[in-house]
């Protein structure tokens, strides 16, 4: 029993359509999420009895799916529509991919996956947890306690929290460390430290609390999505007792071989003498791939200016190219 789940652009329910399509093909049951408007069997996410759940987008709704399934550890295989660094399969494979499963010729890969403690309602999320003053340019200055013990006092752009699976995200466009693989541990990364604090790399069974934050409108953002504001002072994060269980298949899929396809295009020499803003969004776009601006600022966080002239700078250094944005004729899309 599938349950499908995807994005609500046109590109990816034409994708989920097709993989309807296939399964009623081959008798295969399965359930659509109510949420999207195609034409089968609809339950919630909350509802689902499923043995696997197809998401079909890109990352983002890998990672939404994720959250929302909460303590339930069911499968999940990601179909990417679009470009997704966690899918495990796309348009041309999913139907291999679906036969597999059925024949029962998978493994299951579980990561890591971690908590946030904001005012008494816990946020679960896969890739990372950070806390940033909701106005831009704004410092936060914080104590980081590691199990019960004051480790550094600081004042930063904000810091971030990441499991594996996160530090090749923002945290890595943060300078963060990557961990390859699943190892039992977590990274934190302050942003632009103004004491010139480092990341670090700690047990995942470590207890970690930042308190004493003082910055106006403070904002906790799991998987760079859920935005929460925080009214105290202070807020845990812990590791998951229930961890976020990947479909695998070959190492073609596994992201750790996508990240070391990702880190050959980058080249630190191209950037060494650009202002700090260039440096991070010629990373992130090397990084996450072709982004809108608008993207390139939910992303690094930096002021809309500060992108626009960081694209300007990249884009007369010919780092990167501009196209048209086929979904929206009023954006471009910048391109490494």
């Amino acid at each position: 029993m599938y349950h499908i789940t995807a994005r609500k652009d046109s590109v990816s329910l034409e994708l989920a359509n097709r993989i309807i399509h296939y399964l009623n093909k081959k008798n295969i049951k399965f359930a659509i999420d109510k949420n999207i408007n195609l034409i089968g069997t609809k339950k919630s996410l909350n509802e689902a009895e499923a043995d696997f759940i197809l998401a079909v987008g890109d990352d983002n709704i890998i990672l939404r799916t994720f959250r929302e399934l909460g303590k339930r550890e069911i499968p999940v295989l990601g179909i990417a529509s679009m470009q997704s660094f966690l899918a495990q399969s796309d348009a041309n494979n999913f139907e291999n991919h679906i036969n597999l499963i059925n024949k029962n010729k998978f493994g299951i890969f579980k990561r890591s996956r971690i908590v946030a403690k904001v005012d008494n309602k816990k946020y679960s999320a896969l890739n990372d947890i950070g806390i940033f003053s909701s106005k831009s340019a704004s410092l936060v200055r914080y104590d980081l306690n590691i199990n019960d013990e004051l480790l550094w006092k600081d004042s930063a752009d904000g810091l971030i929290v990441a499991t594996p699976t996160g530090s090749t995200g923002y945290s890595y466009s943060a300078h963060g460390p990557i961990i390859l693989d699943e190892p039992s541990v977590l990274s934190v990364t302050p942003i632009s430290s103004i004491e010139k604090k480092s990341s670090i790399i700690i047990p995942n069974d470590s207890s970690i609390l930042i308190n004493n934050i003082q910055v106006n409108n403070p904002i906790v953002i799991m998987d760079g999505d859920v935005r929460v504001q925080l009214r105290k002072d202070s807020l845990s994060i812990e590791k998951s007792k229930y961890d976020a269980c990947f479909v695998q298949f070959s190492k073609e899929y596994a992201i750790e071989d996508k990240l070391k396809k990702r880190t050959v295009k980058l080249s630190r020499e191209k950037t060494r003498n650009l202002p700090a803003s260039a440096k991070l969004v010629y990373q992130t776009l090397s990084y996450e791939g072709n982004l809108t601006q608008k993207e390139l600022i939910n992303l690094t966080y930096l002021p809309e200016r500060t992108v626009r002239h960081a694209l300007e700078i990249l884009l007369k250094k010919e780092l990167i190219t501009v196209e048209p944005y086929l979904n929206d004729a009023r954006q471009s899309i910048y391109v490494v």
